[in-house]
């Protein structure tokens, strides 16, 4: 990956260098058709495989015909760009967060339905022991509006821990306590993603150094970040609640590249830790490379991790492909 994006950065012209047409061979293990494929602007996704069988990761690429600032403006206008077709709630949090800013959030029937006999080790949703204590300790499970209750619960919690992360970084991220005997730390599940992923670090050491040291990093003057959060749902899952910080910027040391980084700081459902990064580099002619790179870690879950990976990979695949595709019609 790091050599394609530096293949990308240098390209001057819309022609696919003979060096990134052996990465996609070579290494992706892209064959003909695909590769003629990328040059018609179509989206290609292939899944890669990955050291830990509870991780999907998945790299795709298309050309978009747009210049990289019209791309990256459009990218920008986040409250357009961040609706998909499986996302059916989004919403921005301010700074300061409020509890206006998750106003829309609610618990669904069929988990309210099940928090009742929620327990640390056996949990449909994923909490710190600390929260499910607290909601068994605060809810009135004989009232007609326990779904009220608990949806005005995740409410408040959801500001108190934005605002804790602000403050805090990665030392705030959420603690899991759904499933088994083992604590789960959603930001070493983070760290061991981005290790998969090495190229991050070494080609763009200044987003590096503002993960690492956020809050307390800074980005460069004309960079946008935010924190939201969204509702998405996947066939054959449930609805996955997540709050995502999301960085977009042009490195200094790759002028020629605008990135968009996304990363997943808390979700109720499925997924440990998941990372999203897209790269929009020069193609020449007035276009160019989009290429994403999406990881995920499933929890361990009942009825075995391979059978829910099994059941989400494919939308996973396909919503890949469909964003890619969506982001060509800007």
């Amino acid at each position: 990956m790091l050599t394609l994006l530096l293949i990308l950065q240098a390209a001057p012209v819309a022609q696919r260098p003979p060096q990134l047409t052996r990465f996609l061979e070579q290494s992706i293990g892209f064959d003909a058709q695909q590769l003629a494929a990328v040059e018609r602007g179509e989206p290609v996704v292939k899944v890669l495989e990955t050291h830990d069988r509870r991780d999907v990761a998945l790299f795709g690429i298309i050309t978009v015909p747009l210049a990289r600032e019209q791309y990256v403006r459009a990218l920008r206008d986040f409250a357009t760009s961040l609706r998909t077709p499986n996302r059916t709630q989004l919403g921005m949090f301010s700074d300061p967060a409020i509890e206006r800013d998750v106003a829309a959030v609610t618990i669904s029937s069929r988990d309210v339905s099940e928090m009742k006999d929620c327990k640390p080790g056996d949990c449909v949703v994923k909490l710190p022991a600390t929260d499910m204590q607290r909601i068994h300790e605060q809810t009135d499970w004989s009232a007609p509006d326990v779904q009220a209750q608990l949806s005005a619960y995740a409410r408040h919690r959801l500001v108190e821990y934005v605002t804790d992360y602000r403050h805090r970084g990665d030392s705030a991220m959420a603690m899991y306590d759904d499933r088994g005997n083992v604590t789960v730390h959603s930001s070493e599940s983070f760290a061991a993603q981005l290790a998969e992923s090495p190229y991050v670090y070494q080609t763009v050491p200044s987003l590096q150094s503002y993960l690492a040291n956020y809050p307390r990093g800074s980005l460069p003057a004309g960079a946008a970040e935010i924190i939201f959060w969204s509702e998405d749902v996947l066939p054959r899952l449930r609805p996955i609640l997540s709050v995502t910080h999301l960085v977009a910027y042009t490195p200094p040391e790759l002028p020629d590249m605008t990135l968009l980084a996304a990363k997943q700081i808390y979700a109720n459902h499925y997924f440990e830790a998941a990372v999203d990064l897209t790269a929009a580099v020069d193609r020449g002619a007035a276009s160019v490379y989009v290429v994403v790179l999406r990881r995920y870690r499933f929890d361990n879950l009942p009825g075995g991790i391979l059978n829910i990976r099994g059941k989400a990979i494919g939308a996973l695949r396909d919503q890949l492909a469909a964003d890619l595709k969506r982001q060509q019609q800007h």
